[in-house]
């Protein structure tokens, strides 16, 4: 399918934004990353095994899997489907974990420790959470929280499966939490809910159900309101990671923007992340500029390998 065959298939203002964002190399890059989808791509879950007998069992179903260098225990599965995956022993016993390379990003951000108290504020289908366990080897509380009730179901299953005995589920909204549980967590990860334009793959109706305006508009009021909670429950010197798989500044960087201009108690720490699909947040978009500190966020440009995201870093500062 060529690149104007991929765009026919795409809103024209969605295509719009996209090109007061990125390059003609960049577009491009992301149009096939539309058509094509992302690669498989794994992590050894330590809580129930190690690399070795992982890769043990790949090899003896001829499966190739190729270490990802930048990121340890994961893998990018070459030549064989995700349903391949899934019928292995190593599957079935949660000792790997199938998640996108770009997903497993914010919770290392976010600096987990032992001993920390962790709120996943959107968490279903638990896979940042699930991570945020295996390094902190179940000696973290971790607050897994979705108000989706076949969501949670679908988190539970997975945390026991994986062994993630740290995590405890909750099943209420996010955006009350800031209220019931006020400066009470150490670090907080809000992966929002968003538009979706990172994971758009043009041939599977499920991750391109329709973008449209108001859907983004109704994305930005929500993510408002579960920022702001955020802000809220997060102890003074606490941490934050605000995420999207989405790709419009209208979710990101406008959404940062409100925060740090409501709270001068919060601080936009800077991400380092050297890959060539990586840019820095923006800092104007058409005739609107917005604050210089935005550069500190980075935006993940989808290709053959990652999803498409954007990922934000705060700190509570001491306001006295």
């Amino acid at each position: 399918m060529s690149i104007k065959e991929i765009q026919y298939r795409l809103p024209d203002d969605f295509i719009k934004i996209l090109e007061k964002i990125f390059t003609r190399c960049q577009l491009d890059t992301i149009y096939k990353s539309y058509e094509n989808g992302r690669s498989t791509t794994f992590r050894v879950n330590k809580l129930k095994g190690n690399t070795k007998e992982v890769m043990d069992e790949l090899s003896s179903h001829r499966i190739k899997a190729v270490n990802y260098s930048k990121l340890n225990n994961t893998f990018i599965i070459k030549g064989s489907k995700e349903s391949s995956l899934k019928k292995l022993k190593i599957y079935n016993e949660g000792k790997i974990y199938l998640q996108n390379i770009s997903s497993m990003l914010p919770p290392l951000f976010l600096d987990v420790k032992e001993g920390q108290t962790i709120l996943d504020m959107c968490a279903a289908p638990g896979g940042k959470s699930l991570l945020m366990a295996d390094m902190t080897s179940n000696k973290a509380t971790i607050f897994a929280n979705d108000i989706n009730e076949i969501r949670r179901e679908r988190l539970n299953y997975n945390a026991e499966k994986q062994g993630a005995e740290s995590i405890i589920i909750l099943g209420t909204d996010g955006r009350t939490i800031g209220k019931r549980l006020n400066d009470y967590f150490d670090r907080i990860l809000l992966d929002a809910p968003c538009s979706g334009e990172g994971i758009i793959h043009i041939r599977n109706f499920r991750k391109f159900n329709g973008w449209t305006e108001k859907r983004v508009r109704n994305c930005v009021k929500l993510q408002k309101q579960l920022i702001e909670s955020a802000y809220n429950a997060l102890k003074e010197n606490g941490v934050m990671i605000y995420s999207t798989c989405t790709l419009n500044p209208f979710e990101n960087e406008e959404i940062v923007e409100y925060i740090l201009n409501k709270h001068k108690d919060l601080k936009l720490e800077k991400i380092n992340l050297d890959l060539p699909n990586v840019i820095r947040g923006i800092t104007r978009y058409e005739d609107k500029f917005y604050r210089k500190d935005l550069k500190n966020s980075i935006r993940i440009i989808p290709n053959e390998i990652f999803e498409g995201f954007f990922i934000a870093k705060f700190r509570k500062i001491n306001s006295y």
